[in-house]
This record gives structure tokens, sequence and C-alpha cells, in this order.
């Protein structure tokens, strides 16, 4: 967990020789190239790197929770972590015993890890089970802080009484006493005594405070029946040990401990179990005797498990508040004072109440923000941080909350296939989340269709009208480049550009004009209102129905389309030649299609274009058609005049 600083060497030769630069090339993605530092007061001269190839190294920084193995302690955390949302939005009627639910989830979850992580170590090569047993320590520190912190700052002490709390604290993360002691009692070993880790587990239970087990254990020693065995039963039998719901006060309890103190300590001084050592020294542990807590403290792997173990003999009916001050007793009993792990510091700062400095240690710890953005979220719902509000103007609970999940939400969103979940995260900090959204969804590699389309609808979802325009068209261009041009016009569409919808089909039409071949009939054909979006487009549209009836044989239809189209002044100028052509046959027709009215409308159209080059060597041809389908056209009205 400590956090250290790491040197990467950069292979290239024009690097070291002229200097590097870096730019954020996404969001956890540096790019590092050669760059020349030039002072700008020196007049411009000749670089002396080049010419040369340039390389570009992307350098990123190494997630944690980016391995596979982690993916489901990161999927089921944001699962917790958005039920809490909803849980603290509305009206819960016993919030706090909620909050204690979700934290038990949370930590049943990190629990989980820790045990694929323990089956994957057997399974994998030396150097990947090297990094399963650091991420083994990471969240064994991480389920260990979040477990006293849950005791201390979400869990409803009744009187603040917290020893029963503390020794099932260190029970749990220190259970080779119980364990081994299962063993025993599930054996039948003679002379059970003589196993040389017998007594150092005897003991060991005495310390986390299972006097029923050490009773149990005491009776498959071989002496069991002994007197000096039954009168230490009996002492330990009528130790009285406190519990909140057996309707003792504390007054009244701490004069039955005194009582049985002074009871125990004469027994001691009247040397009833000087005959065997280990009883003798048990008896002197429980009634806080020095010298004999000098002789088993080194039983106890840290010195938080000495705390639970000494404030059980000594101070029962400790408070919350009074921790930290015994909890440096035992830290200056162990002589580690000057060599603190990182996970020491954390827990101290604990015991002080001290959540700030808690805070502030557990954004260090290397599992890439996980740990202090769900853990400062819950703490933030059970109120726990409204007191950093009044210690500092630039400490805001609120603020400091929505930082880590900020914080956290961009790491994810850095991934190609978490993205959404980090999301999920920013939409919950009121102040900056949706304006960081914005700036995310516009900077995610798009890839491929279905991706982008999940962007789009993302942005429109918390109606990011504009963000979702931006992506279209970046899609849009992204196709165009590809020669995809149907989608590339989708795309456009979608942005409501108008200027690019406008070029594309453009592109369309000059396209035809080349080839003879409209492209992607079936997005034409189902364009819809969508054709009304630009000129261009409305154009293109109606020349495809154009082609359409003409295929159908429709003639009379075709010929009314090619009139209104040449009559909407919509048609572009290099267009024209197409379009005329493709009246002739419809002007030689054997049915007169065109009316007299239509022909004089193609007539001055033709006579308007006649400068236009690429006209001229089919003017002629049409005016010819023109003036025989005039000829037809008005001897076949007048008759019918």
């Amino acid at each position: 967990m400590e956090s250290t600083v790491r040197t990467f060497a950069i292979p290239n030769e024009l690097c070291r020789r002229a200097g590097i630069a870096a730019t954020w090339h996404s969001i956890n993605n540096l790019g590092i190239f050669p760059s020349q530092s030039v002072n700008p007061s020196i007049p411009d001269r000749p670089s002396p790197y080049g010419p040369s190839e340039a390389s570009v190294f992307n350098v990123r920084q190494d997630i944690l929770l980016f391995e596979p193995i982690l993916r489901k302690l990161v999927n089921e955390s944001n699962g917790i972590f958005l039920n809490l949302q909803i849980l603290t939005s509305g009206n819960v009627a016993n919030l706090k015993q909620e909050l204690l639910k979700v934290s038990h989830q949370y930590r049943s979850v990190i629990r989980a890890c820790l045990e694929n992580l323990q089956d994957e170590v057997a399974r994998v090569d030396e150097h990947t089970s090297e990094n399963m047993k650091n991420y083994i320590t990471i969240f064994y520190s991480i389920e260990c802080i979040w477990h006293l912190c849950e005791i201390l700052f979400i869990e409803n002490i009744p009187g603040s009484i917290v020893l029963p709390h503390l020794l099932e604290w260190v029970r749990f993360h220190f259970p080779k006493y119980e364990r081994q002691a299962t063993i025993y009692l599930n054996s039948d070993i003679d002379n059970i005594e003589l196993d040389p880790d017998y007594w150092k587990t005897v003991i060991g239970c005495l310390l986390q405070g299972r006097v029923e087990v050490v009773r149990a254990l005491l009776t498959l020693h071989s002496s069991a029946n002994s007197p000096v065995f039954k009168l230490f039963d009996q002492t330990l039998k009528s130790m009285p040990i406190y519990n909140v719901y057996s309707g003792t006060s504390v007054t009244e309890f701490n004069l039955r401990w005194k009582h049985w103190l002074v009871d125990t300590q004469s027994k001691i001084d009247a040397k009833s179990f000087v005959s065997e050592s280990h009883l003798n020294l048990m008896m002197k542990l429980a009634v806080g005797e020095e010298l004999a807590w000098n002789q088993v403290q080194a039983q106890c792997e840290a010195w938080y498990e000495l705390l639970a173990s000494w404030l059980f003999f000594t101070e029962p009916t400790v408070k919350t508040f009074e921790l930290g001050q015994f909890a440096r007793r035992c830290i200056g009993r162990m002589g580690v004072r000057d060599h603190l792990r990182h996970l020491d510091q954390i827990l101290l700062a604990a015991l002080e109440a001290d959540i700030f400095q808690v805070i502030k240690e557990i954004q260090h710890m290397s599992e890439n923000g996980w740990f202090v953005s769900h853990l400062t979220d819950l703490l933030f719902h059970a109120g726990v941080l409204d007191t950093l509000d009044g210690t500092n103007e630039d400490l805001v609970a609120g603020r400091l909350r929505e930082s880590f999940l900020i914080d956290y939400g961009v790491l994810m969103s850095s991934h190609h296939s978490l993205w959404q979940l980090g999301l999920s995260y920013l939409d919950h900090c009121p102040s900056d989340g949706l304006h960081v959204i914005q700036l995310l969804l516009q900077k995610l590699p798009l890839g491929t269709e279905v991706r982008v389309q999940k962007i789009v609808r993302e942005a429109l979802k918390r109606d990011l009208h504009p963000v979702a325009q931006s992506v279209c068209k970046v899609q849009g261009i992204n196709c165009l480049r590809r020669g995809k041009m149907g989608n590339a016009l989708s795309w456009a569409l979608k942005s409501q550009d108008g200027y690019f919808t406008s070029y594309l089909a453009d592109r369309f039409l000059r396209k035809y004009t080349t080839e003879g071949k409209l492209l992607c009939p079936d997005l034409l054909e189902n364009l819809g209102s969508a054709m009304l979006s630009c000129d261009r487009l409305t154009f293109l549209s109606k020349y495809f129905e154009f082609h359409k009836v003409y295929a159908l044989k429709d003639f009379k239809e075709a010929a009314n389309i090619i009139i209104s189209l040449m009559s909407s002044k919509l048609t572009p100028k290099y267009f024209w030649i197409t379009l005329l052509t493709d009246a002739l046959p419809l002007l030689e027709s054997d049915e007169i299609v065109f009316s007299s009215n239509d022909t004089f409308m193609l007539l001055h159209c033709l006579e308007e274009k006649s400068k236009l080059p690429e006209l001229q060597d089919k003017i002629s041809l049409i005016r010819i058609a023109a003036a025989r389908n005039l000829a037809r056209a008005l001897t076949t009205e007048a008759q019918a005049a």
C-alpha cells in the first residue's frame, strides 16, 4: 500500500537527445513524444535533430480494478452503491439500520473477492501468483479498515460500550486460534497438552475473550479433574462479561467486575494455581498483571489485537471515545511507535475518531480509489462527515464525497466496457457530475456502431442533445472516410447538422452523375420527414422517388416529379443535364405524359440553362423532342376541349 515513485525509460534515441513532451491522449493515456525546448527570445535556426523519424509512446496507469478477477467486485459494488442512493433519497424509518446492512453488503463483496483471489493463487504461475498475493494484502487491509469503520461510525452501539464489537472484529481478522481450537475439540487425542500448540491456543482464545472455548479446551487436559483445574474453571465461569441486553447497568456490572477481580487476586495471592504454571499465568492476565502481559503479548500479531485483549481484562466497559488513548498505550507496549505501517496509521486514526485523517490515508491505498469513494459515500449518508463542514471552509462533506466519486467515475469511464458504470457514479454528483459526463461522452473512443448508439443513448438520457449531435456527426465523418455513404448519411441525420447532411446528399448526387447509380436505396426510401432537413436532401429524395415510379412504368407521375424538380429551384447546377436527359424518353414516349404547360416549363428551363457547356451536345435533341411533344399535347388538348 505504500506509495512509491517509479521511473520508466523511453526507448528512443531522439527522446534522449532532444528531450520529451507529453499530452493527454485520452482519459487514462498519456502520449509522450520527442520535443526540443525552444527559447522564444532566440532567433529561429535549423534544428540539429531533424530530419528524423519521430515516435509517440503511449503511457497509461496500471489500473488494478481492470483485472478480470476483480470485475465482480466492481460490478456488485456498483449495484450496492446505486441501491444506497435510492435508499437515501426516500424517507426511511430506520436509516441507520439500513446503512448498516449496506455496509455488510460491501464487506461481503470484499470477502468474496478475497476468496476468489485466494483460489486463483494456486492456479496461476509464479509471477501472477505474486501479483495475486499483493492484491490479497490490499483487499485484506480494506476489509479490516472497513469493518472497524463500520463498528465505530455506522453501527448504533448502545451506551457506546464498544468492546464486544471490537472483540468480534479481532476474532474475525485473527481466526487462527479459533481454527486450531476447533481441530482440538473435534479430535480424540490422549495427552493433548503435549501438543506444542495446545497451551498457545488456550491462551490465544483467552486473549480474544473466548471464555467458553477456553473452558472446553481445558476439559481435554489429562488433569482436567484435578482440584486446581476445577477451581480455575469455576473462577472463569464466574467471570462477569458485559452484555448490553442482559438488563445489567454499567454501574452494577463494574461493581461485580471489581468484586471478581478482588476474589481472583486473593486466589492468586494464596497460590491456588501455582501448581499449574499456565493456569497461574492466565489468572494473572485476567487481573491485568503487567509481568504476565509482557510474557504473552508476543502472541499478538498486531497492536490492535493486543488492544482488544487488554481491554477485555482491564476496561470491559470502555467507551468508543476512549479507544484512542488505549490504542497508543498498546502501540507503546509493543514498541512499534516508530514502525507503524500504513494500515496501522489508518486504524489508529479511526480509533481516535479522526475521520478526516482516515479518509486522507485511504486515498493513498493502491486499489485506484474504489475504497475511498464507496466508504466516503456511505459515511456521508450516515452523517458522519457532517463534522467536517465546520472545521474548514474549503472542506465540505458533500464536496469531498463528490470529488471522490468523480475521480472514480472518470477512472471507470476510461475502460472500454465499464464506461457506463462510471457514468452511474457521476450521475450522483449534483454539482459537477453532469458537466463531467458532458466532457467524457465526447472523449470516449467511438469504435463500433453499437457502441456509438450506446453513447448517444446515454447522452439523450441526460438531455445532453448537443453532445449526442456532436457524437453522431463525428461518427458520420468516420463512416464517410471509410466509404460507408449510407451510414454516414444516417448519422448525419441523427446529428441534425444541415450542412453536413447537405454535403452528403450532394455526394450522393455527384456519385450518380458519374456512375449512373443511386447509393443506398433502402435508406433513401425510408427517409420520411427527415428528407426536409436540408434542400439538397429534399431534392435527392424526390429524385429517388422519380426513379422508383419510372421503374414501375408510371410515366405520368414520373413526368410530374421531373417538372416539380425543375420548377423547385433546388436542382444543383451540375445536375441539370441529368434531369433534362431523364426527360428525353418521357418526351418521346407513346403516351403523352407532359402537358403543353409542362412542355413550356421544360423549354423555359432549357433556355435558362442553354449556356451550360455540358448541355451543348444534347440541347438540340431535347428541343426537337419537346417540340414534338408540344405538338402532340396541343392537338390532344384541343380535341378534348
